[in-house]
């Protein structure tokens, strides 16, 4: 055992002798410190993992002798991982580094600096994250083919300089990412003996319904989704609510980032539908919906689409079709085709606008969805009431959920004003619950 794990064993043995129901006892100050103790603690040992890691490398490189090959692993990553138990693309960036940072051994058996000594440095005093280290290493090696060995040295040691300043790491990251780009303005990214990645897009549904989509993409077209649904996503808003709205379904928006991107897509992907010439479908907007006469009608049953393969409630089928122009294909008891009706747009833009201005947007209760991010909702399904103003309402994605799947009704009385009234499973009194805005206070 070296000098180093017997120290840093010692530290964390005495660590672990102050109890966890101690923590609650010691002052902020105290807790904080103790924390970034700790956390030098994890960098120096980590420090330590990725030494002994480059040297498993090295003893691995000869195949006649190779420590990886008598333990019976593939290579020196694959032996890391075997025997600390992280996962092997962890241990690979954990070899790679520890061999970055280890002195070099020359043809004449001569020892040479490391790759990137000053980083190496930096990490073994316990000074870098492994991850940020890591991008440092990554980042010197993109720009070394572009630089002579004194503008290297420079570059390193302005990595380091930037990173004891105190930025934040995410952004950190971020920005070593970028340096390639200004290191070398001329030539682009340099090759570096690595196929070009190529951005994939894959889909493939998964057997809790749900549908998953794995994007790698380039910087730039990250650059825009990511502008684009952060722009288009709900925020936290505060919502004020009188006595009545009080006990009103949770409508504001407290779901993860990762949900709230959800929303967002799915609004960029109405408006890029919406404003189609006919280039996407032939049509402006083109919904295919199969399913049997008695579901359309009743709500009741499934429907599905088969440009995806995806099978939904008729419901929600009918909730879609509010805002998109449907081909209803009315289907036999035994699924085949009696019928191709022609497409036809349930509500107007004329209409849409129409209702904006009288609901100001989502009437749902509690919420204030904009009508930008709203559908036009029949308040009786489609197959019941007319295609109008009178019978139309704005909602956003999740109180249309509400309305049509959930089964919240909807009425609007002689002034105006909205009420939402709940399943019986939900509340079996069926008190009706206010929705919309507030009412101006009148003079």
């Amino acid at each position: 055992m070296t000098r180093t794990a017997e120290a840093l064993l010692e530290q964390a043995d005495a660590y672990a002798r102050l109890a966890d129901d101690a923590l609650r006892f010691v002052s902020d100050q105290a807790l904080l410190e103790r924390l970034s103790t700790v956390a030098k603690l994890r960098r120096l040992a980590q420090a330590e993992e990725t030494a002994l890691a480059g040297e498993v490398a090295r003893r691995s490189e000869n195949r006649d002798d190779s420590l990886a090959r008598k333990q019976g692993a593939a290579n020196a990553a694959n032996l890391v991982s075997q025997v600390t138990g992280m996962p092997r693309a962890t241990a690979a960036t954990v070899v790679a580094s520890g061999e970055a940072f280890r002195p070099r051994e020359a043809m004449t058996g001569e020892t040479l600096p490391a790759t990137c000594p000053q980083i190496a440095a930096a990490f073994a005093a316990g000074l870098l994250d492994p991850e940020i280290a890591a991008a440092m290493r990554r980042t010197l090696a993109e720009c070394a083919p572009g630089l002579a060995p004194w503008e290297l040295d420079d570059l390193e040691r302005k990595l380091l300089d930037t990173a004891a300043e105190g930025w934040a790491p995410n952004d950190l990251l971020r920005w070593l990412q970028r340096v390639p780009e200004h290191a070398n303005p001329d030539g682009g990214r340099p090759d570096r003996g690595e196929p070009t990645p190529i951005p994939t897009v894959k889909r493939r549904h998964l057997r809790n319904g749900l549908v998953r989509w794995t994007l790698d993409l380039d910087t730039l077209t990250d650059g825009f989704l990511k502008t684009a649904v952060e722009a288009n996503s709900p925020t936290r808003r505060p919502i004020l609510v009188t006595p009545d709205q009080a006990d009103m379904p949770e409508t504001q928006n407290r779901r993860p980032v990762e949900q709230q991107w959800v929303d967002g897509i799915r609004l960029l992907a109405k408006k890029a539908i919406q404003v189609d010439d006919g280039q996407i479908a032939g049509t402006a907007v083109t919904l295919l919906i199969t399913m049997t006469e008695d579901a359309l009608r009743t709500g009741l049953g499934t429907a599905e689409l088969p440009d995806c393969g995806t099978q939904i409630s008729a419901s929600m089928a009918r909730m879609l079709a509010a805002d998109a122009e449907i081909i209803p294909v009315v289907l036999g008891g035994k699924s085949q085709p009696l019928d191709l009706g022609t497409g036809r747009r349930f509500f107007t833009e004329a209409q849409r606008r129409a209702m904006a201005v009288r609901d100001g947007g989502c009437v749902g209760p509690g919420c204030d969805a904009p009508p930008s991010w709203c559908d036009g909702a029949h308040i009786r399904p489609a197959g019941y009431g007319s295609t109008s103003i009178d019978n139309g309402v704005l909602l956003c994605w999740r109180c249309h959920l509400l309305h049509d799947e959930h089964g919240w009704q909807i009425d609007r009385d002689d002034d105006g004003r909205w009420w939402w009234t709940p399943p019986p499973w939900v509340d079996p009194t069926g008190r009706r619950r206010p929705g919309g805005r507030i009412p101006p206070v009148a003079a």
